[in-house]
């Protein structure tokens, strides 16, 4: 099994083949490339055949539900109950487009406000890995999420408390692909296994 152990940003090696999401647990603009949207079963959960964007493949989860085509994204997979909803958004921009890891990864923390008033980058469990020859790097974040679950041009943005951010951003072939797992603590938490099992699948096409 990948085993993914996060750490504080700056830690961790990046030699390590896999990740433990759950032993200490990414956050990308919003993507534009809508192409390799996937297609959902009749049962509206996610087929296990893999998606692809820039030179590399993934399989989703089979009881993630796939989401309807929304700019800016590779494709969206609807996670948990109605009213209860995790949002996994996948984002591509395109060859040398996306901007740095860091940069991506502080716009993610600070996206992100704590209750007791502390700094968000504190809380944050980042960690770096190398899985099937890919540079992977992971984030785990709990708190106030600040921006909106509909995207900026939603108009919703309304914080919510108790919300916990999953993510991994792989630089692939053609760029860096962007996989950000957003919403209610108590639903990311039983999406752990998921997430870490969909990071475990990236490999080059």
């Amino acid at each position: 099994m990948v085993a993914i152990a996060l750490a504080i940003a700056g830690c961790g090696d990046s030699n390590v083949e896999k990740a433990d999401i759950k032993k200490g647990g990414s956050a990308a603009q919003a993507g534009e490339d809508t192409s390799s949207v996937q297609t959902s079963s009749p049962h509206g959960e996610a087929s296990s055949s893999p998606t692809s964007a820039a030179g590399i493949t993934w399989t989703a989860p089979a009881s993630w539900r796939v989401g309807g085509e929304r700019p800016m994204r590779v494709t969206s997979y609807a996670i948990g109950p109605s009213g209860k909803e995790a949002d996994c958004a996948v984002f591509y921009f395109g060859p040398g487009q996306g901007g740095a890891v860091d940069a991506n990864l502080e716009r993610w923390i600070g996206q992100f406000g704590q209750p007791d008033g502390s700094e968000s980058r504190k809380a944050a469990k980042i960690d770096h890995h190398t899985i099937a020859g890919l540079k992977v790097t992971t984030i785990d974040l709990s708190g106030v999420y600040l921006a909106s679950m509909g995207g900026p041009m939603s108009g919703k943005s309304e914080p919510q408390p108790g919300y916990r951010l999953l993510g991994a951003i792989v630089e692939a072939p053609e760029g860096p692909v962007f996989f950000k797992l957003t919403g209610p603590e108590a639903t990311v938490v039983k999406a752990l296994d998921d997430f870490q099992q969909l990071v475990e699948s990236v490999k080059e096409l």
